[in-house]
């Protein structure tokens, strides 16, 4: 098992807080990062640091300086600043350490999460497979998924609230062969102009290729950080499981 860490975006909406770094690097207990907190998850998860690779691009050297201690993989996205993260999600194909037949844990870097949500997701049976967050109250903003019988048929933050399974909360499971189409189309998009898009909405061109089923969080705390609203709850979110963290 592998894992890929989408960390490439500039996150203005932080504000000073990220002037200096890139947002993963925030600090969520203590000194401990939030990029820190999901390697050492990995890690717990049985994945080595070796197979943990990073796609990043803003303040990628202080990414790399702060993770100088470990054997994880920085891929630089040179498109960080104009395109969003469709092209950083595309670079996984360019990875060739993992093959074709390898499976891959997939992060975004902004998401905190229970570990127990990252264990479910390995241990699911599904070979591609997204988590959803089944239980909030849903709102325009979230990229919300629509579902027929645990298939994921679209990504989407203009899906009918009521119509909606959940939301995606970032984290996800994949086969890299399997994707092999999607990367075609990621090709085909960037080549026309649509250099502006989330990659999650890049794969409702194969969802009625590609079967993604999805699992629920069961409840554990989760939370994507864009926001210093977001980024205080995640740091009481450290510190009220703690110990279950």
């Amino acid at each position: 098992m592998k894992a890929v860490i989408l960390a490439a975006g500039v996150s203005s909406r932080l504000g000073t807080l990220t002037k200096d770094r890139p947002k993963c690097m925030l600090p969520i207990f203590n000194k401990k990062t939030l990029i820190k907190y999901q390697i050492e998850k990995l890690k717990k998860m049985g994945i080595k640091e070796k197979n943990i690779f990073i796609i990043a691009g803003y303040k990628i050297n202080v990414l790399k300086n702060h993770l100088k201690d470990t054997k994880v993989h920085i891929i630089f996205n040179p498109k960080f600043k104009e395109w969003n993260n469709i092209y950083t999600f595309y670079l996984i194909s360019k990875i060739t350490e993992i093959s074709n037949n390898d499976k891959f844990i997939l992060l975004n870097s902004d998401t905190f999460f229970h570990e127990d949500i990252l264990a479910k997701l390995i241990n699911a049976s599904a070979v591609n497979c997204v988590v959803l967050d089944i239980f909030k109250k849903l709102g325009w903003e979230e990229m919300k998924v629509l579902t027929k019988n645990n298939r994921v048929l679209r990504f989407g933050k203009d899906i009918p609230i009521e119509k909606a399974t959940g939301e995606y909360i970032g984290l996800a499971k994949f086969r890299k062969g399997d994707l092999m189409l999607l990367f075609y189309v990621i090709e085909r998009l960037i080549q026309n102009g649509n250099t502006d898009m989330w990659y999650e909405i890049a794969f409702n061109y194969i969802t009625d290729k590609l079967e993604i089923e999805y699992i629920d969080t069961n409840k554990k705390p989760w939370i994507e950080i864009d926001t210093i609203e977001d980024y205080n709850k995640a740091k009481n979110l450290m510190i009220e499981y703690q110990y279950d963290l």
